[in-house]
């Protein structure tokens, strides 16, 4: 078998087909949510409304860990196609039924399941394509090319959302939404070819795959504590943004339109973290982008006591860092996690985020009522430190069996 030929990222078709395709289908992912949060205040309640974008979590967290053994089971880019094949099928059954029966809250609620469902198989899938398309040493380019891409369809898909919805009602928005994983999928199946063969795991079962992805980061110290450190990560800052500035920005009465501000700072400063990454060339990827999240912990903390025009310093912080750091991070993890282990190692990352994510908000939210939010904030912050400085000391590189130092710059 010939070596696989990987051509210069700049003139690399496949990954530039990835990264665009992801960036149209994630733009219309964030117009499909803004629609669908629109359609269940008209329809429902405050807290139905609550319900129809919350409830797509359970699905998605009871099925992750299944969904990563999978992908290493299965073809990832094959399940992809598949997945996003469903989407587009629940997206037109679910707009023919709008317009024979109109909006109703069951039906917003069984659409929000079944996509919660789908995003489990599609989410640890995705995860594995990466390590198999470009060579090591280009990972961290291209998830900050990807990450530069889906900041500017965030950017756009939600003003999308709220025109589309405004003009043409849920019916057009899911048709937008249908005809971007239309793209995504004909780019999987036509562009988006992985160069490297996936390694398949050798269970007798996928519970059987579950058990050996636990004993493989149980004796992999590095893929473990990559592991932990993604799953901290977003338990700590998500609340601070989603609850934490929030209430600063309420109760020291700047108004909401302040609150957009903040969040564009940090969203602009993440694109530009995003460029910074795709220039630098840290000797250490994991450890450069732990230390980075140190700073991330220190504009976490910033936002409860400084005033209003410090609070863009801290989140200039926050986005900047955040856009390093995922890129040198993400990379650190396709290099230094198994092949093998890969679907269900991101699974697991995930899953915090699924299933944790609601309990960190809401102790959060318990933790400003009992302390303050200047106290929570700097908790959070002080804790958030602690774990990348944990995490930090632990990812020494390891020799794979080229020989090479795994997670260290060629």
């Amino acid at each position: 078998m010939s070596a696989p030929v990987f051509p210069p990222l700049r003139r690399d078709r496949r990954v530039h087909g990835w990264i665009l395709s992801a960036g149209i289908s994630w733009a219309g992912d964030v117009a499909w949510y803004v629609g669908l949060a629109w359609s269940a205040a008209q329809v429902t309640t405050p807290a139905g409304a609550g319900l129809v974008m919350g409830v797509g979590a359970l699905p998605k967290a009871l099925i992750l860990l299944y969904g990563g053994a999978l992908a290493d089971r299965l073809d990832g880019r094959r399940t992809m196609i598949l997945a996003n094949l469903a989407r587009i099928v629940v997206l037109a059954v679910a707009s023919v039924a709008v317009l024979a029966w109109g909006l109703s809250l069951g039906l917003l609620i069984a659409v929000a399941v079944v996509f919660g469902a789908v995003d489990a198989l599609y989410t640890p899938a995705s995860g594995t394509l990466p390590r198999r398309m470009v060579r090591s040493d280009d990972l961290v380019k291209l998830s900050a090319g990807t990450q530069l891409v889906t900041r500017l369809a965030t950017f756009a898909g939600a003003p999308l959302g709220g025109l589309l919805v405004a003009n043409g009602g849920l019916v057009t928005v899911m048709l937008v939404d249908a005809a971007s994983f239309v793209v995504i999928a004909l780019a999987l199946a036509f562009v988006v070819k992985p160069r490297l063969p996936q390694p398949a795991s050798s269970g007798r079962s996928v519970r059987a795959d579950l058990r050996a992805g636990f004993a493989y980061l149980k004796r992999d110290v590095r893929a473990r504590t990559l592991v932990i450190a993604f799953s901290g990560l977003n338990l700590c800052v998500g609340p601070v943004l989603a609850v934490g500035l929030v209430q600063r920005t309420h109760r020291a009465g700047w108004g909401p339109a302040w609150f957009g501000w903040f969040e564009a700072c940090s969203g602009i400063a993440a694109a530009a973290g995003a460029l910074v990454a795709i220039r630098w060339k840290p000797a250490d990827l994991a450890r450069s982008g732990l230390l980075a999240l140190v700073v991330q912990a220190a504009g976490c903390a910033m936002i409860g006591v400084v005033p209003r025009p410090a609070v863009f310093v801290a989140m200039a912080m926050i986005g900047g860092t955040a856009g390093i750091a995922s890129a040198q991070l993400s990379a650190a993890f396709q290099q230094s996690v198994d092949p093998s282990y890969l679907g269900r190692s991101f699974s697991i990352v995930n899953l915090s985020d699924e299933a944790l994510m609601p309990l960190a908000m809401t102790g959060f939210g318990a933790l400003i009522s009992l302390s303050g939010i200047s106290a929570a904030c700097g908790v959070v912050g002080v804790l958030f430190a602690a774990l990348m400085l944990w995490a930090g000391t632990r990812v020494r590189p390891h020799v794979d069996s080229a020989g090479a130092r795994v997670g260290e710059r060629p």
